[in-house]
């Protein structure tokens, strides 16, 4: 008997002893059940961060402007002698951005707003403007930029860049010969160095400007590209400022006899409508940059340009600019830019298809002056007026006035 009691006391003391141990043993599977769960959700997390880890590499850019414009006509024009004013709303919306894939190699894109020439189905190179018209009719929105750039690090203050597509004209430049709308198409080279308060550039560009395509068809035309070539010496004067210049040769090749989607417009034509001069563009710049005036930012530039392919007088192969502005780049509220400019281009002194579109509404043999403000109202946003005075150097008289009044918002 005692054999038999002793057996089922040491039964009971085993099983409790199990059932206390097994206690640890089922907490431990909770907590393994709620670590996987947990080990789930971080995966999917993880998951989810590499789908947008792009984004990290993506620069965004965008902007909108609302714009009213007023435009006053005096004398005669090239299509009547009769006066006529206009008066006009007009959008612009532009958004893109660039993706780097490394430090120095990226890749951009931007999309425009823009009119449609009614021939042949382009957008102007000279402006992303879209009237308000049409009956409520949708508006065009077209591929504005897409390129790609590398930037090679020679070693040094020295570097080299790339660029291929269509991208943002990559000079030193006015709008007395690019209008600040056009992206080219082709390529481009800059070799940099920089030595003490000095930077030297070299910048070469290889455009395409008109592809004829079947000679059969067109006479026998060449194709129009566009060989660029410039240099630029920036120089920092200590307290006083910095100083620019660059001077540049835009060599356009096989002109003369064709002409262009957008063109030849006051450029001068032979007997078959077709452009009559070559274009050798030599153009120089350079402005002087300050903070001495009452601390406010003052910058004073002026330009030269020359047709040198043209051996028709001055007035018709040459012009000049001069100019101020007065402020900081407007970003943010409070800021504000005031600039004055005057400006005369001979009637074949650059090409008209890509010169400024506002300044005489984009034609040569021009002169006058225009007068703009900037003032920020939020960060981002600002208003901006612009006023232009021109009119014709030579041949019919013509007299025209602009104004915008602009306001922009900055999405990026």
């Amino acid at each position: 008997m005692q054999e038999k009691r002793f057996s089922f006391k040491s039964t009971v003391l085993f099983a409790g002893i199990f059932w206390a141990a097994n206690i640890p043993l089922q907490a431990s599977a909770v907590m393994s059940t709620s670590e996987l769960r947990l080990q789930a959700l971080e995966e999917k997390w993880e998951t989810q961060a590499k789908a947008f880890s792009w984004l990290k590499k993506f620069k965004p850019k965008g902007d909108v402007r609302l714009r009213h414009e007023s435009l006053f006509r005096q004398g005669e024009n090239a299509s009547s002698s009769k006066r006529f004013d206009r008066s006009r709303q007009r959008i612009r919306f532009r958004i893109g951005g660039e993706y780097f894939f490394t430090k120095n190699i990226k890749a951009g894109f931007r999309l425009a707003t823009g009119p449609e020439d009614s021939g042949t189905g382009d957008s102007s190179p000279t402006s992303a403007n879209q009237t308000l018209d049409n009956t409520f009719s949708t508006k065009n929105i077209n591929l504005d930029k897409v390129y790609a750039d590398w930037k090679i690090p020679l070693g040094g203050k020295s570097s080299a860049q790339l660029r291929g597509g269509k991208f943002g004209v990559p000079f030193m430049k006015s709008e007395q010969i690019w209008d600040s709308d056009v992206t080219v198409e082709g390529a481009a080279e800059k070799l940099t160095h920089k030595f003490g308060d000095t930077r030297l550039e070299l910048i070469l560009g290889q455009f395409v400007v008109e592809e004829f395509g079947n000679s059969a068809t067109d006479g026998g035309s060449d194709d129009v590209h566009l060989f660029s070539y410039q240099g630029v010496v920036s120089q920092k004067l200590g307290s006083i400022g910095k100083a620019k210049v660059g001077v540049a040769m835009y060599d356009f090749q096989n002109v003369q006899g064709n002409n262009l989607t957008f063109g030849p417009g006051a450029n001068s034509v032979d007997a078959d409508g077709d452009i009559a001069s070559n274009f050798d563009i030599f153009n120089v710049l350079a402005e002087f940059g300050t903070d001495l005036v009452m601390g406010v930012p003052v910058k004073v530039f002026g330009g030269y340009v020359k047709n040198v392919a043209n051996d028709a007088d001055d007035l018709e192969n040459e012009g000049w600019e001069a100019g101020v502005k007065v402020g900081k780049k407007v970003k943010k509220f409070g800021d504000w830019q005031a600039k004055y400019i005057f400006r005369s281009t001979g009637k074949d002194a650059v090409v008209d298809a890509i010169n400024d579109s506002d300044f005489f509404e984009g034609g040569t043999n021009s002169e006058g002056s225009e007068v703009g403000l900037k003032v920020g109202l939020f960060d981002g946003i600002h208003l901006g007026l612009t006023y232009m005075d021109t009119e014709s150097i030579i041949g019919p008289s013509t007299k025209l006035q602009l104004l915008h009044a602009d306001l922009v918002l900055t999405l990026f």
